[in-house]
């Protein structure tokens, strides 16, 4: 064979390898596994946003892939897959609340006389416990699987993932401390609804089990930060702890949820945050969502510098006066950047945080020592932990918002 067809046969090899495709990450077909099971038609029927935020993620994780961006589908694949998870835990939840709240229902409906409402409460709130107990019996049933090694791109993920569910931990346990706190005397809805922190006949206390539960979650979440400042800042390969993120936000849910319990009359059907979501959504001049911890307004442009802008003021009024229309409801405000943040700048990020609290409530801002005795208003600076766009992308500035959260103070 001359040299010049020898030459010919290795450029042909080397334009055929060029034109190879990129090996397909195995996380996509784990992804592809988990979509086909049943957990993930539960969730498509109850938790019908989380369900669509996991597909979200795996139609870009497939996009990413077509564009031959192997990290980045390997890395939406994971997340697409802890995405699945969540949605699947959600769904368990919604059903089982659901069938609670049939079953209070039907036999609310049996009510013959205010007598016998009593024993009636009595015997729906033994009910719920013992869903409870069902419900606890059959999760400590199905044995946690351990994430086990990774490549240094899937731990990388993990790591970011792991950030992710340790911020929604402190929210989640925030929002839970905002509703066991005493609201202000003759705090109510329209309508007579009792305020949120304050048990209802009937209801289980939410002192000291509910404070205990906090302190563990709170616990929890401390062992955890030091576990992920441990595994970001050393130079060897520390598995990241996903595993104890998940531990850690499920046991501040777990805390709202009870927080929520606590304060809902057995008698009364919850509704309070749909109607507060149809109002807001109804006002055409906010884009609210739903979350674990309640109805979310998200805000874009309030400051200019450190001080709040004149329309970012006249927005924050704007809502201030739903929340006085709706004193059950604890406000969080919650302050995301759009980039890591320095020690030093915490100081000037959690001033613009106490600025929005004072827009929201000027009396609250003003008596600092009436504001931590009934801290209806909270602020949370939550930094970079929780983008919403890639955040070494060209519309990374949309990651720095500010959320308002009108905490819902009922079970859901």
């Amino acid at each position: 064979m001359s040299a010049r067809r020898l030459a010919t046969v290795a450029i042909a090899g080397v334009l055929l390898g060029a034109c190879a495709p990129i090996p397909r990450p195995a996380v996509l077909d784990e992804l592809e596994h988990v979509r086909a099971g049943a957990a993930a038609a539960e969730a498509k029927r109850y938790a019908p946003g989380a369900f669509a935020r996991a597909e979200k993620l795996r139609n870009d994780a497939i996009a990413a892939l077509d564009n031959e961006d192997r990290s980045g589908a390997q890395i939406l694949g994971e997340q697409a897959v802890a995405a699945h998870a969540h949605a699947h835990a959600l769904s368990r939840v919604a059903r089982a609340e659901a069938a609670g709240t049939e079953a209070k229902a039907q036999r609310s409906a049996g009510e013959a006389s205010l007598a016998g409402l009593g024993a009636e409460q009595a015997r729906v709130a033994a009910e719920v416990d013992a869903l409870d107990m069902r419900i606890k019996v059959a999760r400590d049933a199905q044995p946690v699987v351990p994430s086990g090694k990774a490549d240094a791109d899937r731990e990388k993920a993990r790591l970011a993932a792991a950030r992710s569910l340790a911020l929604q931990a402190r929210l989640l346990c925030g929002a839970a401390r905002l509703l066991a706190a005493p609201a202000p005397p003759g705090n109510t809805e329209p309508g007579g609804a009792q305020p949120a922190g304050a048990p209802s006949a009937g209801a289980p206390s939410a002192g000291g089990d509910l404070a205990a539960q906090l302190e563990e979650a709170t616990a929890a979440i401390k062992k955890l930060d030091a576990d992920l400042a441990e595994a970001a800042g050393s130079a060897r390969a520390i598995p990241s702890p996903i595993d104890q993120a998940s531990r850690a936000r499920a046991g501040c849910l777990a805390a709202l949820t009870a927080a929520r319990r606590a304060a809902t009359p057995v008698t009364r059907a919850p509704g309070m945050g749909d109607a507060l979501l149809a109002e807001l959504s109804g006002a055409g001049t906010w884009s609210p969502a739903r979350d674990d911890r309640g109805i979310v307004v998200t805000l874009r442009g309030l400051f200019a510098g450190n001080a709040l802008t004149k329309a970012g003021e006249a927005r924050l009024r704007d809502l201030s006066r739903v929340a006085a229309a709706h004193p059950s409801f604890p406000v969080a405000v919650v302050v995301h950047t759009d980039r890591d943040i320095t020690a030093r700048e915490e100081p000037a990020w959690a001033a613009r945080a106490d600025a929005v609290v004072r827009a929201l409530d000027p009396a609250q801002g003003a008596n600092a020592a009436a504001a931590q005795a009934t801290p209806r208003i909270a602020p949370f600076l939550a930094g970079s932990a929780a983008p919403v766009v890639d955040p070494g992308g060209s519309e990374r500035a949309r990651n720095a918002r500010v959320e308002i959260v009108f905490v819902t103070p009922e079970t859901l």
